[in-house]
Parts: structure tokens; C-alpha cells; sequence
């Protein structure tokens, strides 16, 4: 039986915050993806060429994922931009594509991963110093 400070448990309680540590970093990190992807997907306006091509427009980007019907919208011209629509009072046909969306969030997960790591390379050294500053004992 192993005792309340022996070193096996200590080693235990330390292994199970560094993963509890990596688990919510990882959290936060699919979850900013998807809130960007989600972003990116209702800023980014998609061209149409055709009054054919309003009947599945994709949006999403790099992979289009997120599909509307706008057949019921007509253009006196084309090609047109459009954007993503949320009508609440008579909604349009929407499909969701899960695959593309999971790839999305994986593209934007690593893109946020490496401008993450770029800034705490940059800036993490002079962060440091200047915290060790801070509680440095002044005389």
C-alpha cells in the first residue's frame, strides 16, 4: 500500500495535472478552431455564377462545408456574392457536411497551433525575464 506523500504517489498526482493540463489545452484549442471556422464560414462571401448554381450554394473555407439552398432568391445579374443566410422565419434548406467541417476545425486547429507557437517563442523568453523581475526581492 503506497502512503499519502510517498514518492509513487506524488509522481501519480503530478502525471494526472500535466495530462488534465494537456486536455483542456486541447479543448480550447479545437474549441477557438471551431468558433473561427464557424467565423470564417459567415464572412467569407461566395460567388454564383449561374441561377442553377443557387439551388446548393458551399460556404466554408478552405473546404466547403456548410450548404444552402437560395433558389428562392433571384439576381437581376450573375455572378453575384452572396453570404450565408439565417432566416428565422421561414428557414432555407441547410445541410452540414461533418467530415468537411471536422477537416476545417483540424486545418484551423494546426494554423492556430502554429501562430500560438510562433508567439510564445517570440515573446516567451522576454516574458520571462520580466516576470522573473517582478519577484526578484528588492533591497
Amino acid at each position: 500500500m503506497t502512503q499519502p506523500d510517498s514518492p509513487e504517489r506524488v509522481s501519480t498526482r503530478a502525471l494526472h495535472g500535466r495530462w488534465s493540463q494537456r486536455i483542456a489545452m486541447i479543448a480550447g484549442l479545437l474549441f477557438a478552431a471551431l468558433a473561427t471556422t464557424w467565423t470564417i464560414a459567415h464572412m467569407v462571401p461566395v460567388t454564383v455564377r449561374s441561377a442553377e448554381a443557387m439551388r446548393s450554394v458551399a460556404f466554408g473555407w478552405p473546404i466547403p462545408w456548410y450548404h444552402q439552398d437560395l433558389s428562392r432568391y433571384t439576381f437581376s445579374d450573375y455572378p453575384t456574392v452572396v453570404r450565408i443566410i439565417g432566416d428565422r422565419v421561414a428557414p432555407l434548406p441547410t445541410t452540414v457536411d461533418g467530415l468537411a467541417l471536422a477537416g476545417n476545425v483540424a486545418l484551423t486547429a494546426l494554423a492556430l497551433w502554429a501562430f500560438f507557437a510562433t508567439l510564445v517563442a517570440l515573446f516567451g523568453p522576454a516574458l520571462r525575464r520580466t516576470l522573473a523581475r517582478r519577484q526578484a526581492p528588492t533591497s
